[in-house]
């Protein structure tokens, strides 16, 4: 081998992980290498995923046929998505972006497919790979379960399967490298985690940006003894190759004689991310050998880092929840009962659901006992990773300007985006709407 992941690999503990393979290098390569090492990884179930973004005419086409031909040879089920490309070019936003969002989204619905019907858990070879229990075609997305008098198949929950990138070292260098370009934080300083759980089946975390997808919350998580296990629909997100470069992939593949497809979008400089990919990277590893591997290292650190100061966060915010509260009460409740602008807008017509689909309450004087014993350290930034890391995402310095210290001012009526604060009597409430005018309306307490 010319690198050995078992044991790292082993660490986390995923025993069903579906492969997203594009038919690229790296993609390929991760099939391979877990294919090759299934038994020794004590892997139970692997499946072979590929999103046909309906982008590239003809060459699209052909890395799907790639895929499946790869995946067959191997016995491996294949699974296939097809997205609508035209959407994807109309919408707004950057194409890179919004296909890559769409991606993982397809990857999370697969998920989803797969918990509906049985597989065989315990099969090496899976089952075969050309039959519809065993594979998705490309004109149907969906699987017919298997037949009741098989019975040797058993289900798979949601919980248990792994989404598995083949993400590696230069990808993590890229996007350390725009994230420094433009200015981050010490969140988006952690560059790629290796392991992230997915919150809902809207979507997952972005990668070329340092917020996820709207409305979808994500926490960075370890393995370790004791952890809980995700709820049903959230599957795990996995990259085992960020400490492993692209020249190191390619020496595998080369020994191991594997063939694979090359994407001509992959070129494109028009793409910010592949500009960085082959010029601005390239020249700073000329000029500084080793960059690609100090940036990697920048991003362990980070992350390290990152999760000390979240666990702190949490000692000192945690103590503000409202313990009796999970979801805003509805007016008949006394909490907002006096609060007529609020109680009149949640009776509005059921047309319009003004109910937030995610909400955490705090008690006022508890955050503001908590934010004056810590007056000379300013915990307005500590406060916005803490909301963050709950699923709420506000930007830099939307807490608090510099005349308004974190000890002096408490945010209670305000809106971004989709989320607001209120405080309804001694309650500050931090909601999450369905949608940007909900989320206003909700803080102006406005009437159609």
């Amino acid at each position: 081998m010319i690198f050995d992941l078992i044991e790292n690999i082993r660490r986390h503990g995923f025993k069903r992980l579906l492969l997203a393979v594009s038919g690229g290098l790296d993609s390929i390569c991760l099939a391979h290498y877990f294919i090759e090492n299934r038994e020794a990884l004590g892997i139970e179930w692997l499946g072979i995923a590929h999103v046909h973004h309906g982008l590239r005419v003809g060459t699209a086409d052909r890395d799907a046929a790639f895929v499946e031909a790869f995946a067959k040879s191997h016995g491996v089920p294949f699974f296939l998505k097809r997205l609508d490309g035209k959407a994807l070019k109309a919408a707004e936003g950057s194409l890179e972006e919004n296909a890559r969002d769409a991606r993982y989204k397809a990857l999370v619905e697969i998920v989803d497919e797969i918990g509906d019907f049985h597989l065989r858990g315990n099969d090496k070879n899976n089952g075969d790979s050309g039959t519809e229990a065993g594979m998705t075609s490309a004109n149907k997305n969906r699987m017919d379960p298997p037949s009741e008098d098989d019975k040797s198949s058993a289900p798979i929950p949601h919980s248990s399967i792994a989404i598995v990138t083949a993400h590696h070292a230069n990808d993590q260098a890229e996007t350390m490298f725009m994230r420094l370009k433009r200015g981050t934080t010490l969140a988006g300083l952690r560059g790629i985690q290796e392991v992230r759980i997915l919150s809902n089946s809207r979507g997952v975390a972005g990668l070329a940006s340092e917020a996820p997808l709207e409305g979808v919350a994500y926490a960075a998580c370890g393995r370790s003894e004791g952890d809980a296990s995700p709820t049903p629909h959230t599957p795990y997100l996995y990259r085992p190759f960020l400490n492993v470069t692209r020249a190191e992939l390619l020496e595998y593949a080369r020994k191991n004689k594997l063939t694979w497809c090359e994407d001509e979008s992959n070129a494109d400089v028009k793409f910010a991310r592949n500009k960085i990919r082959h010029e601005f990277l390239p020249n700073l590893e000329s000029e500084c050998p080793g960059a690609i591997k100090q940036l990697c290292r920048i991003a362990e650190l980070a992350d390290k880092a990152y999760e000390k100061v979240t666990r702190k966060c949490d000692i000192l915010f945690a103590t503000c929840l409202n313990k009796r509260m999970d979801s805003l009460p509805s007016v008949e409740n006394d909490a907002i009962q006096d609060d007529n602008a609020h109680s009149s807008y949640l009776k509005e017509s059921e047309a319009t659901d003004p109910t937030p689909h995610t909400t955490i309450s705090l008690d006022k004087k508890k955050l503001n006992r908590v934010l004056r014993a810590h007056a000379d350290a300013d915990l307005s930034e500590m406060f916005r990773l803490w909301l963050s890391e709950k699923g709420f995402r506000f930007p830099i310095g939307f807490f608090y300007g510099p005349k308004e210290p974190a000890h002096v001012k408490i945010p209670v009526h305000a809106v971004y985006r989709r989320r607001s604060i209120v405080k309804i009597r001694h309650t500050v409430w931090i909601c999450e709407f369905e949608d940007a005018l909900s989320a206003a309306k909700f803080v102006s307490c406005e009437k159609k």
